[in-house]
């Protein structure tokens, strides 16, 4: 196993393969890939290290169940992550490479970062340095900046979203919950994660506002700087609270701040978690204003030139230990059987009736490759 993980440290850099311009053949499928190990799993699908037979690369496979995805009433927002996902490029961003289907399950192939989430480095390390945690926030503000452009709102920034590649930079990840908005357009459904989500998502929940904007992202990302530098987040609920509640809580209660921290930074998480959303700090330009981060040179932020206080361990994942288990039993997961036994599994599926919904499912999903995108030389994809 260490032999293993140890090829695929040598074998790439984990995010190097992203400027790779290169035309793939044949539409990717699963026999494209070689399967090294699985790294996580969720309700609907897992995710394992897989390289790319002809390139050698590594990358992240997410296999999802269709008729799961559907009994869970989740098959929407995949696909509506796949349809995101396949308009965008960036460098702080978990990028999809390719995507392709069988009739049973939905893949996902994408940037492979090892340097585990920041959920799990607090959990190991009880809170960041600031200099540690004001590269990471600077790094997804121009994640959340270039959404934004783009029209897309992610709804659910927080630790376990934001991955380390084993540099030790900061990636956004994980759009099941984003949703790309016209001009003027605002979002209705009460989405996100509690602890995260801002004062605007419970009004409209309330039916105390119409809607909320991109603005909600801003909230988040400051309740995550928060977390990163105190190790808790500024506003405390258990799974009992209830809307309402939270939204007083927003409203009425005073964020506790450490007395060593100097006003610059009081101020700046102050101005990202103003209640009234039209005095909060949004937005690249203004956070580039604000004294606590103007002397911040966010181009060469962006062009990965400081270097990360804190680096990744490169022995193991980097993740909670439970998924070191599934190495032992990847033998026996639904693909491996599927790669070793493809023409009959295929047979079978295809032979099987079909629900409505399972069509519909599958006509919906898009079937992409990176390599037919045109990405600008500083990595970044601006559709038109």
């Amino acid at each position: 196993m260490g032999g293993r993980m140890g090829v695929v440290r040598r074998g790439s850099d984990v995010t190097s393969h992203v400027s790779s311009s290169g035309k793939s053949g044949a539409a990717p499928c699963l026999q494209h890939f070689s399967i090294i190990r699985s790294i996580g799993r969720g309700a609907f699908g897992k995710v394992c290290i897989v390289q790319e037979r002809k390139t050698k690369k590594y990358f992240a496979l997410k296999y999802m169940n269709k008729r799961r995805c559907i009994e869970k009433g989740v098959a929407a927002n995949v696909i509506r992550e796949l349809t995101l996902l396949s308009k965008i490029s960036h460098p702080f961003i978990v990028n999809l490479w390719y995507t392709f289907q069988d009739p049973d399950y939905m893949y996902m192939v994408s940037d492979l970062l090892l340097g585990g989430d920041l959920r799990y480095h607090l959990s190991q390390q009880g809170k960041f340095a600031e200099d540690r945690a004001k590269l990471y926030l600077c790094e997804i503000c121009l994640a959340v900046e270039y959404l934004h452009e783009m029209k897309i709102v992610h709804r659910d920034i927080k630790p376990e979203n934001i991955l380390l590649d084993e540099q030790g930079h900061a990636h956004l990840t994980d759009l099941n919950l984003a949703t790309q908005l016209a001009d003027d357009q605002l979002a209705t459904s009460y989405s996100g994660t509690r602890p995260y989500m801002a004062p605007e998502i419970y009004a409209t929940y309330l039916e105390l506002e119409d809607g909320y904007d991109s603005r909600v992202d801003w909230w988040a990302l400051g309740v995550c700087y928060y977390e990163m530098l105190r190790g808790r987040t500024p506003f405390e609920f258990s799974s009992r609270t209830k809307p309402e509640e939270a939204y007083v809580a927003f409203r009425d209660a005073s964020i506790p701040y450490p007395a060593h921290w100097p006003t610059d930074l009081i101020h700046f998480i102050n101005t990202m978690l103003k209640f009234d959303k039209e005095k909060r700090l949004v937005g690249l330009e203004a956070i580039k204003k604000h004294a606590y981060t103007e002397r911040i040179d966010f181009k060469s932020v962006f062009e990965r030139k400081p270097a990360p206080v804190f680096i990744p361990c490169k022995e193991g994942l980097n993740c909670d230990p439970m998924y070191e288990l599934e190495e032992r039993i990847l033998v026996s997961t639904p693909i491996h059987r599927r790669r070793t036994n493809h023409n009959n599994s295929s047979g079978r599926s295809s032979s099987e009736p079909q629900n409505a919904a399972l069509v519909e499912v599958s006509k919906a999903f898009i079937d992409f490759s990176r390599h037919n995108m045109k990405i600008e030389p500083n990595g970044v994809f601006r559709s038109n």
